[in-house]
């Protein structure tokens, strides 16, 4: 089943909708074997794996933006993101995502929103990812 059935691929928000603290979700999203092996190795080969590789990270956490903003909000650029691993997760399974906004600053340069994405596997942290995004 597709996770992001319904969702639209734009929202109608504008990152200035966005509060600091806001959360959403736990999004469950699954990790497909043939994912994983997908994004092992070189482009258009695939490798057999027990592990997801550490790629699976943003496909997961864009999606579960996607999710939590019924949509992603057109014109902002990704400028920074960070990757902190607890837990490698396996190859196949399913991961709660929770998406919460830790930051927002207006500067001369434009509105920078950092989201931060916490991917669990059995009530276990198994990453943290953030993102900031610069909105003109």
């Amino acid at each position: 089943m597709d996770t992001l059935a319904g969702v639209p691929l734009f929202s109608d928000l504008s990152y200035e909708d966005l509060w600091l603290g806001q959360r959403f979700g736990p999004f469950a999203e699954p990790i497909e074997q043939a994912t994983s092996d997908g994004l092992r190795g070189a482009l258009d080969a695939s490798g057999p794996g027990s592990e997801a590789p550490l790629g699976i990270l943003p496909l997961l956490t864009l999606r579960a933006l996607r999710r939590a903003l019924n949509g992603i909000i057109p014109g902002g650029v990704l400028i920074r993101q960070s990757f902190s691993v607890v837990e490698r997760l396996p190859a196949a399974c399913e991961v709660a995502i929770d998406v919460a906004i830790v930051g927002q600053d207006r500067r001369p340069s434009g509105f920078y929103t950092t989201f931060s994405f916490t991917l669990s596997r059995g009530g276990a942290v198994a990453a943290i990812v953030e993102w900031m995004i610069l909105a003109p």
